[in-house]
C-alpha cells in the first residue's frame, strides 16, 4: 500500500456522492487519518475519502477487512459472542478500524500508527450518525458514545454555554477531566440545570468540542429522551 507519507497526491477521478463529503470531513477531521472507504457487503467500494493513498489501495484494503468481517460473522466466535461491530488492527506503521454498519456495508478508517484512538473515536461517532442519515439507516440504540456540539467558552477558557436545540443554554463546570484524554485534548465535567443532568465535554485535538451525550441531532437522535425539564421556562428541551 502506498504509504501515505509523503507528498504525493491522488486527484479523484470517480463521481461524488452523498457520502463523499462525509468521508471527506471523517478523514480531515480525525489527527492521523490517511483516508476512509465505504464498502457493501460484498467488498465493493461505495465511495472513498483521502489524497493521500493510492484509491485503488485504499479500496483493495476495504474490500479485503469486508472479507475478514465476513468470516468472522459467519464463524462460531460470532455465535457466541454476537455480531461484531467493529474490527481494530495494529501494524507498525498504520492502524485499521473497520465498523459494521447496517445491511452489511462497513467503514473502513485507515490512521498512522501514532495516530490518537481515543480522539479517533469521538470523530468517527460523528461520522457514523451522518452515514446513517445520509442512508436512511435507523439509529442503533446507544451506538454513538461521543456527539459534536456547539460550546461557549468564558474568559477563563472554560465552557460557559451549550447549544441544545438551536439554543444556548448555561451550564456550570463542575471540574477538569484528566482520565482517558489524549495528549492535546482538553476535558471538563459540567452540570446542565435546564436539562437536570451532567455531561462530559470534550475540546478534541480537531477544535472540536464533543459531549457525551446527545444533546443536539436530528429528531431521531432522541437527546435525553423522558426529559421534560425546560431549557428557559418557555421551550420544552425535545
Amino acid at each position: 500500500m502506498t504509504s501515505g507519507d509523503g507528498d504525493k497526491r491522488y486527484a479523484r477521478e470517480e463521481h461524488e456522492t452523498g457520502f463523499t463529503p462525509i468521508l471527506r470531513q471523517h478523514v480531515e477531521a480525525t489527527p492521523g487519518a490517511l483516508g476512509a472507504a465505504l464498502v457493501d457487503g460484498e467488498g465493493e467500494a461505495v465511495d472513498y475519502a483521502g489524497d493521500t493513498i493510492d484509491p485503488f489501495d485504499l479500496k483493495i484494503a476495504a474490500a479485503h477487512f469486508r472479507i475478514v468481517l465476513s468470516d468472522i460473522e459467519k464463524g462460531k466466535l460470532a455465535g457466541e459472542g454476537g455480531p461484531t461491530s467493529r474490527l481494530l488492527v495494529l501494524t507498525d506503521k498504520r492502524t485499521f478500524v473497520l465498523t459494521a454498519l447496517p445491511e452489511g456495508y462497513a467503514l473502513l478508517s485507515i490512521l498512522r500508527a501514532n495516530a490518537a484512538l481515543g480522539h479517533a473515536d469521538r470523530s468517527l461517532d460523528g461520522t457514523l450518525r451522518a452515514l446513517h442519515r445520509e442512508a436512511g439507516w435507523a439509529y442503533p440504540p446507544g451506538a454513538f458514545r461521543w456527539h459534536p456540539i456547539d460550546v461557549e467558552i468564558d474568559a477563563r477558557a472554560r465552557p460557559h454555554r451549550i447549544r441544545v436545540r438551536h439554543q444556548w443554554t448555561a451550564v456550570e463546570p463542575i471540574g477538569r477531566v484528566v482520565v482517558g484524554l489524549q495528549p492535546g485534548e482538553v476535558g471538563w465535567r459540567v452540570d446542565v440545570a435546564a436539562a437536570g443532568c451532567e455531561t462530559t465535554l470534550v475540546l478534541g485535538r480537531d477544535d472540536k468540542w464533543y459531549a457525551d451525550l446527545p444533546f443536539e441531532g436530528d429528531e431521531r437522535d432522541r437527546p435525553l429522551e423522558g426529559a421534560d425539564r425546560v431549557l428557559d421556562g418557555t421551550d420544552p428541551l425535545l
